[in-house]
C-alpha cells in the first residue's frame, strides 16, 4: 500500500503542469492591443465626459499577450455571475493569446496582468477600481509601453 501511495505520488510529480507565466522584456503595445487592455479594465470601453473609465460592472480577471505586442486575449468577470467565475483567469488567457499568436507565426504570449495588478517584469502596479484615460496612458508612457 506504501508503494501505491509512493508511485501515485511519483506520478503527480511528473506530470507537466500549465502555469501561467508572468511576462518580462520590453513590450510595446499596438493600438489594438492598448485597446484591447482598456476593455478589459473596465468590461467596455466607455469613457465618461470627466475622463473616468466607466465600468459595466464586474472584475477583470487575466490579461495576456505576445512579446510582439499585436495579439491579446483577457477574461472579464461580468458583475451579473457574481464570484462565480472560473479561478485560474490568466492561464486560460495565456493559453488562448499564445493559440491566436502562434497562427500568426508570432510568439507566445505571457500574463501582462492579473485583476487590476500589471505583473509584467515582476513590477506589481495597481490600477484603480475606476481609472481615469490619463491614469493609464501615464502609466503606460512611465514604462514605454504605449
Amino acid at each position: 500500500m506504501k508503494f501505491l501511495s509512493y508511485l501515485f505520488l511519483g506520478i503527480l510529480l511528473i506530470i507537466p503542469k500549465s502555469f501561467a507565466k508572468d511576462g518580462f522584456g520590453p513590450l510595446k503595445f499596438s493600438s489594438n492591443s492598448y485597446q484591447s487592455f482598456i476593455e478589459y479594465l473596465t468590461g467596455d470601453y466607455v469613457p465618461t465626459q470627466t475622463g473616468v473609465l466607466q465600468s459595466k460592472g464586474g472584475r477583470p480577471l487575466g490579461f495576456a499577450i505576445n512579446q510582439e505586442g499585436d495579439t491579446t486575449s483577457f477574461y472579464y468577470c461580468p458583475r451579473k455571475y457574481g464570484d462565480n467565475c472560473a479561478p485560474g483567469a490568466q492561464i486560460d488567457a495565456q493559453n488562448a493569446c499564445t493559440q491566436r499568436s502562434k497562427k500568426k507565426n508570432k510568439g507566445r504570449c505571457f500574463v501582462f496582468a492579473k485583476g487590476r495588478v500589471i505583473v509584467w517584469d515582476d513590477l506589481s502596479i495597481k490600477i484603480p477600481r475606476k481609472p481615469t484615460m490619463e491614469q493609464i496612458k501615464k502609466i503606460f508612457s512611465e514604462q514605454a509601453w504605449y
